[in-house]
């Protein structure tokens, strides 16, 4: 559902909204001295949820970025929590870019890699343009691995019909801002579904519905 070369013809009609990550590197079970030395379960300070491309809205935060505010917002803070936003809003931007605004997306916010290579050859042969009447909405993140040079954070969002989704999104901080490392199409992993029970119990909350 949510490969690379299948989802992009789809993005805006079908309503669908991520790009999967590979998840390789990161685990749900961080150690003592990870948990220690970093804030993992704090949402983002001072949080404004703003409209994007295609209706999407992703965070603004004030201590966590993005702080460049062009066309393709940038500059995330070097943190978890910087970690977390950089990963929503890449999310929004790929999923919603219309066809002018994309190579800046492909060039700020993506690490370089076969896998954005792949991306931006099926985004070449589409046209993507409007808006959704119904999008996705960010509900909470849970930080599956962490350290100053890449991360792993689960998100959780909600589809229309309150269908609730996590998936893996795989940051790398070796550009000096945080970049989403997109899979090739045979890493892309599939969004797996959870409960109302599970979000509330392992994510921390942090989405429009909860400013």
């Amino acid at each position: 559902m949510n490969r690379p070369l299948s989802l992009i013809a789809s993005v805006l009609a079908a309503g669908a909204l991520l790009v999967g990550c590979s998840s390789d590197n990161g685990s749900d079970t961080l150690s003592s001295q990870v948990q220690d030395a970093y804030d993992l379960t704090t949402a983002p300070g001072r949080t404004t949820w703003t409209v994007g491309p295609a209706g999407l809205q992703y965070p603004v935060s004030t201590t966590s970025g993005p702080f460049n505010h062009d066309s393709v917002p940038s500059g995330f803070e070097a943190s978890p929590q910087g970690a977390v936003v950089a990963a929503i809003t890449t999310q929004v931007f790929v999923a919603g870019a219309d066809d002018e605004t994309w190579p800046e997306v492909s060039q700020t916010l993506l690490e370089p890699g076969a896998g954005r290579d792949q991306w931006a050859q099926a985004r070449a042969l589409v046209s993507v343009n409007g808006t959704l009447d119904n999008p996705p909405v960010f509900r909470g993140f849970k930080i599956a691995s962490y350290d100053p040079n890449e991360a792993v954070v689960t998100l959780a969002v909600e589809y229309p019909g309150n269908t609730l989704a996590a998936m893996p999104v795989q940051l790398s901080h070796s550009s000096g801002d945080w970049k989403v490392v997109l899979p090739t199409q045979d890493e892309a992993v599939d969004l797996t579904a959870i409960t109302d029970t599970q979000l509330a119990t392992d994510f921390v909350a942090y989405g429009p519905k909860e400013a």
